[in-house]
């Protein structure tokens, strides 16, 4: 009865007109008021200029208010709480907080902030000493631990208002409800653009400023289902293909090479090089086929260039600055070149001189349908630039090895590193450079000169490569292209060919393949292009870019029936595999070659142990229990202070170079035998 009476009380005509009260409206205009002044704050960290934020603000309203409302929408739920000023400020703070995130991942990159990149920090907390010195780490660490005593003082002393729910809820609920409203209303208009339009982070950024966007991609992921997504349709899409050539029968093995940040610095305008940093790569584009390459990143998002390559997807499709590796690859298998190319006889390996678990690697590779992945974990002879970052040469070898590990075809994917940032703004002791001349700013300067001795140094790697392979006994095709342009924050005018979004390919082969053609090409198109070269039409995707000749991106006909596929393969039904052989992961192993143990010698206060293909991060694990262990070579492990008794049970792990608590692989296990 009592509560009854109490929401009778509640809902009175008395009680509700003081919700409803002139304060309280008075409340909600200054919190929009507050949002329309953070935004202009917002966009003006964004864009780094006073005059293009006027501008975008005055030439583009409606977008820059929806942006304010949307801020406003958020902050209008700290009126849920009695501490209400405390939760406004809190969440003013974080949009606060964003932007000057955005400000500073600007000045490394060109790529603006998403979700995504939060989600990344798990991943790169690896590296984070090779872009922040010490004492910027210390700084950090205090700065975090600072603000979150801030916080927790504010909330200490935070004021308490009476609470006024009824009106909080219905606020909330209408700014929630005209939010949506005016999203779906001027996505239509085209006052806002589409997610799924969204090309150019960068530019889509501009267009519709850093609230709307970052926003979308914080809730897109993935591919929507298309509206005409049916059986019949992707029938239809596969019918399209009947007219493509069958697969010849005598086929080459191939070899993906993507080269860390790699372009011909020669397009920079108005500067003058001490020495050409890419003349290798330049001499084979004179002589095989080659073009400019529209990749999806700037500056970073290695991993996103590579997932267009090896599946063939388009990620405009995808959601907002989203890593696929990281949200549907690494639980999904996928159709990739690997499983097209297993599925005809190609044993399929992938390479990379950097941990195994960066971007989940170790696990995307598998649902990608390689066999083997060999990372810098199973790498000896290894050595390190002046930022830490494994060189390039060690991987010729690591090539060579796993075409020569199978008798069948091989597919080889290969990442490099070397070239990889942050680039230094002083001179670093004892480091090689590439002079320049004409750059004012000192800073990006140094920074630019130290990266092009990198990048020539991956250069010669690609002239070693090709010349170990023009005399190996079986046909083989190379592509090499660059994953992105080097994290400067290069403005179009500065390129005198391409754009901020294309670095180039080339394809070398050991025998005669095709007359030198040039041919610019979507990064998602690459794969199906090189395999048509080679006389291969497999795999749903790749035969569709074949089918459509590369029509790229204007093509309404060709995105759709694309769009159709990619979420068929990933989310939907997979009506497009024949006789339902759809991917599934693969048992993947670590390396070509096989860590094993041949023997285990006790000496006075010491254990060595003895086998094969051993490397400094390999660990000797006795009774399942790790021990520190001394790498001595490749045959030769040392732990000090161990004793063994008999039926000790040895055996050596591979443990991650970014945690030595992740096991990648154990050796088959050794029992001790006392002599």
């Amino acid at each position: 009865m009592n509560c009854v009476l109490r929401i009778r009380a509640y809902f009175s005509a008395e009680n509700m007109k003081k919700q409803w009260s002139r304060e309280n409206y008075r409340i909600l205009f200054l919190y929009f008021v507050f949002s329309v002044l953070l935004n202009g704050v917002i966009e003006l960290l964004a864009r780094r200029s006073l005059l293009d934020t006027l501008s975008f603000c005055i030439g583009k309203p409606w977008v820059f208010l929806y942006g304010a409302f949307l801020i406003f929408t958020v902050l209008s739920f700290s009126l849920l709480f009695p501490k209400r000023r405390f939760w406004f400020f809190l969440f003013a703070a974080v949009w606060f907080g964003l932007a000057v995130t955005d400000f500073i991942l600007l000045t490394f990159r060109s790529m603006p902030l998403t979700a995504s990149d939060i989600w990344l920090m798990a991943f790169v907390r690896d590296i984070f000493e090779k872009y922040l010195s010490r004492v910027e780490l210390f700084f950090l660490i205090l700065g975090i631990a600072a603000l979150l005593g801030l916080i927790f003082f504010l909330w200490t002393r935070a004021r308490r208002f009476p609470c006024i729910p009824c009106f909080s809820v219905v606020s909330i609920l209408l700014s929630c409800l005209l939010l949506f409203a005016l999203t779906e209303l001027f996505v239509r208009i085209d006052v806002l653009d589409k997610t799924n339009a969204f090309s150019s982070l960068p530019h889509a950024y501009h267009e519709n400023g850093f609230v709307y966007c970052f926003s979308a991609s914080l809730v897109t992921g993935g591919v929507d289902e298309p509206e005409e997504y049916s059986p019949h349709e992707v029938e239809e899409i596969i019918d399209t293909q009947r007219d493509l050539p069958p697969t010849k029968t005598d086929l080459p093995n191939l070899v993906f090479v993507q080269l860390e940040s790699f372009f011909d610095a020669n397009y920079l305008n108005d500067l003058i090089l001490s020495e050409n940093p890419v003349q290798n790569f330049e001499a084979l584009k004179a002589n095989y086929p080659s073009g400019l390459l529209s990749v999806p990143c700037v500056g970073a998002g290695t991993a996103n260039t590579e997932f267009e390559v090896l599946t063939g997807m388009n990620l405009s499709h995808f959601g907002v600055g989203e890593y696929p590796y990281m949200t549907i690859v690494n639980a999904t298998a996928s159709e990739s070149i690997a499983f097209t190319l297993e599925q005809i006889g190609y044993a399929t390996h992938a390479i990379h001189n950097n941990n195994a678990t960066f971007y989940d690697r170790h696990i995307v590779y598998a649902n990608l349908g390689f066999q083997t992945f060999t990372s810098l974990e199973y790498m000896n002879d290894v050595q390190y630039n002046p930022r830490g970052w494994a060189d390039d040469s060690v991987l010729t070898g690591e090539i060579c090895k796993a075409l020569a590990a199978t008798e069948e075809k091989d597919f080889v994917f290969a990442v490099t590193v070397q070239p990889h940032g942050k680039y230094p703004s002083e001179p670093l002791p004892d480091a090689q450079i590439i002079g320049v001349a004409g750059m004012e700013d000192e800073a990006r300067k140094n920074g630019l000169e130290y990266y092009l001795y990198q990048l020539k140094e991956c250069d010669a790697f690609v002239a070693e490569l090709t010349q170990a392979l023009r005399d190996f006994d079986e046909p083989t095709v190379v592509v090499f292209y660059g994953d992105h342009l080097p994290s400067f924050n290069f403005q179009q005018e500065e390129l005198s060919c391409g754009s901020v979004q294309t670095t180039e390919y080339v394809i070398w082969s050991n025998f005669p393949l095709s007359e030198n053609t040039k041919r610019d090409l979507q990064t998602y198109q690459l794969g199906a292009y090189v395999m048509d070269l080679c006389g291969i039409h497999e795999g749903a995707i790749f035969r569709l870019h074949q089918s459509y000749d590369y029509a790229g991106d204007s093509s309404a006909a060709y995105q759709q029936a694309l769009e159709v596929l990619e979420y068929d393969i990933l989310s939907g039904e997979q009506y497009y595999a024949e006789n339902g052989a759809t991917p599934q992961p693969t048992d993947m192993h670590f390396g070509v070659e096989e860590v094993c143990i041949t023997a285990l010698t006790q000496e006075e206060d010491a254990l060595r142990v003895s086998g094969e293909h051993f490397t400094p991060y390999s660990v000797v694990f006795v009774n399942d229990i790790g021990y520190e262990t001394t790498y001595l070579s490749e045959t030769a492990l040392l732990v000090e202070g161990l004793v063994l008794a008999p039926e000790d049970v040895v055996a050596v792990a591979q443990v991650s170079a970014a945690d030595a608590l992740e096991i990648l692989s154990m050796s088959k296990s050794f029992v001790f035998a006392q002599s």
